[in-house]
């Protein structure tokens, strides 16, 4: 029975069934880690209870380098008696781990399972790989579509994430706010100090971007110094100026660390360009273009800036 539980619980990891009822979970389900393993642990709770009786179930993901310290799963309709827990440790590498910790119906049921431990550590020896590589595959995955000095989405993502969200609010009849953001004098910045102290500039900035914007926004970095704020459902224009203003004015008083021995700080400003949809284009290409046209007249306006786009307002701009 031990060896059948084992093979036919590879068999069900690797055949990768579609259309599986989701295992109840006791956090938040909006974790991507949960999201990611959610089948494969609900095909091992059953075979846990199948062939052992195992009921009361609980795994944790500890993941040091990218601070992942999760329950990833657990019952939760029953009451855990800690006298009879049995806890196994999987070490995957030197700093990711996955614990499981199964709590017994009685002592009976405690010590049949100390008898199989051996089988009970294959089993999760099996998952917990199986886990891993699930794990680093969209670690990869996540890294091909970020920027590396900043952590923010870069313009691969961009175009995948608006080609479903502009669909669904032309459907829904709702706006979205497009909010290109510039940082004024950057070069300078390079040749006063360094590309070191111009990339705390950016880190600044994109920290600054993220702790203002809704969690349903995303912020892109677009290129060199230019990030990119996308505003769901936004109401009118005047959502988009609120938030632009209140970026500039907030990051003109961020300081950014040039020196650590002697504390310098620098300060530095940045102008936004705002672009709606459907208001001034429909599509990807056009929303980029009417965003990145609006900075620029931002830009000629002065430092602290902000411009909203406009046909009948805009400048004839020298592209060459």
């Amino acid at each position: 029975m031990s060896n059948i539980m084992v093979n036919s619980f590879k068999q069900i990891l690797e055949d990768k069934q579609k259309n599986v009822e989701h295992a109840e979970f006791s956090i938040n389900e909006d974790k991507k880690i949960v999201k990611l393993f959610a089948d494969s642990l609900k095909y091992l709770a059953i075979s846990l209870n199948n062939s052992y009786e195992i009921e009361n179930l609980r795994i944790l993901f500890k993941d040091a380098i990218n601070k992942y310290d999760e329950i990833i799963y657990e019952t939760k309709n029953e009451v855990f008696d800690e006298r009879f827990k049995l806890t196994y440790k999987i070490d995957l590498s030197y700093n990711v781990k996955i614990i499981y910790e199964i709590y017994c119906n009685n002592e009976q049921h405690y010590h049949n399972l100390e008898i199989n431990s051996d089988v009970l550590v294959t089993t999760f020896d099996i998952i917990s790989q199986t886990l891993y590589n699930k794990y680093l595959e969209e670690c990869i995955k996540e890294l091909s579509l970020k920027d590396q000095i900043t952590g923010l989405y870069n313009r691969k993502y961009l175009e995948t994430y608006l080609e479903k969200v502009l669909a669904l609010s032309k459907r829904e009849n709702k706006k979205i706010g497009f909010l290109k953001i510039g940082v004024d004098k950057f070069k300078a910045v390079i040749d006063e100090f360094d590309y070191n102290v111009g990339d705390k500039v950016l880190i600044a900035l994109a920290d600054l971007l993220k702790q203002t914007v809704r969690k349903s926004d995303i912020v892109v970095r677009i290129d060199a110094d230019e990030f990119l704020v996308v505003l769901q459902n936004v109401g009118s224009e005047n959502n988009c100026i609120m938030i632009a203003k209140k970026l500039i004015e907030n990051f003109s008083k961020k300081e950014v660390l040039v020196n650590e021995q002697t504390k310098q700080t620098l300060l530095k400003t940045i102008c936004i360009g705002i672009s709606l949809f459907p208001d001034n284009a429909e599509t990807i290409e056009g929303l980029l273009n009417t965003s990145d046209n609006a900075l620029y007249e931002a830009k000629n306006k002065g430092r602290s800036e902000f411009f909203v786009y406009k046909d009948s307002q805009m400048h004839t701009i020298d592209l060459f």
